[in-house]
Order: C-alpha cells, then structure tokens, then sequence
C-alpha cells in the first residue's frame, strides 16, 4: 500500500518560481517563431542577433537563442517583465493605434478582474507614489510621462511601443484620500491577456514607486 504522505508530496503543485520559470520558456518558445518583419511593427529592432524594445524609460535585449532578456546596463529582469515583454514580441496581429481612454472595467474579458485590478494598482498607487502631487510628478517625469491636461495631474506612459497607459490623478482634500484612474487603448486586449494587462499596469505602479525592473 503507498504512503498517503508520499502521495501528497508526489503530487504537490509546483512552486510559484517554477511556475513562472515555466511561462518564460514557453514564452521563448514561442517568440522563436515570430517574424522579423512583425517584431519590427511591434517596436523592436535587432542589433548583433539581440532584439532591443524601448520599456518605459529604458531598452530590453531580448536574446531568443541565449533565452535571456536583459535591460541596457545589463541588468537581468525580472520574471513578470520577461513575460509581458516576451508576451507582446509574439503578438501576430497588427491591431490599429487606439486612444487610451477605456478603463480596466469596461474592457471585454476583464470585468471579473476589476477588483483585483483595484487593489493592485489603483489603491497601491494611492498609496505610494500617488500619495501627494509632487511625489507623483517626480515619479513619472523619470519614467519619460508624458503630461496630459486631465485631472489634477495625468501623465501618458508607452510601457510597450504599441501601448499607452494614461494615468489619471485626483489630489486629496479633506475627506477623501487621493485617487486615480488608469485608462487602456479599448483594443489592448489584442496585445495582452487580462491578466497580463493587470500585470503591466502593476509594473507601471511599482517602477512609479521606485521598484527595478
């Protein structure tokens, strides 16, 4: 008779790290078929075998065949950027430029996110770099923002050359806390799954916050 304690352990599900080590490399399996005409739509542009994106404020090298992607100073990156970036290179589609002026809420297939979505980003942004004006306008001034004239202050972010996130800040008074919004291109879902769209604008947050890549 096997032993239930053997059992258990046989069939424990992998941890989170090999979970995500698992989406990179499938990841990268993918991206291996991508075509070099479509990877330069999507923004990126090959130096020495090496594709190289624009992210935010800095330039990701993505080496399909060494299975390493690398921002500019060399710096490794990590996991949940080498999935959104690795994602976005193997898009086939060429879906149309589209304003950023939709909310998480009210796209498609990411309406029973929108919690999450809340939690996550909204009220983390509030929380750290979203805490006061000056905070904020410091943060996405490093981050190449581009000032927009909506709300107290509102700030247009290329996280990917294709994709803009526009982020919406409301000031505190003396009864509310400061809030904000941020608005997507009605089409992104074309580039990103709903969780990785959560993921991108969490990034967004963290590197607001003063996070590495």
């Amino acid at each position: 008779m096997s032993d239930p304690a053997h059992s258990t352990e046989r069939f424990k599900p992998p941890p989170p790290q090999d979970n995500l080590n698992r989406a990179i490399q499938l990841a990268y399996d993918v991206l291996a078929e991508q075509t070099p005409e479509q990877l330069a739509w999507l923004g990126a542009e090959v130096t020495g075998g090496v594709w190289r994106l624009p992210v935010l404020n800095d330039t990701f090298e993505v080496d399909v065949t060494r299975r390493q992607t690398v921002t500019a100073s060399g710096a490794d990156v990590q996991p949940a950027w080498k999935i959104l970036v690795l994602h976005y290179l193997a898009v086939t589609d060429r879906p149309e430029d589209r304003a950023a002026n939709t909310t998480f809420a009210d796209l498609a297939n990411a309406r029973s996110y929108a919690g999450i979505y809340q939690g996550r980003v909204i009220a983390r942004l509030c929380a750290t770099a979203g805490r006061n004006a000056e905070t904020l306008h410091a943060a996405a001034e490093s981050l190449d923002g581009h000032p927009i004239e909506q709300g107290d202050l509102g700030f247009d972010f290329r996280p990917l050359p294709r994709v803009t996130l526009r982020l919406v800040w409301h000031a505190p008074d003396e009864e509310f806390p400061p809030s904000a919004t941020v608005l997507l291109p009605d089409n992104i879902e074309s580039y990103l799954c709903s969780e990785d769209i959560v993921v991108l604008s969490e990034q967004l947050v963290a590197r607001l916050g003063g996070r590495p890549f």
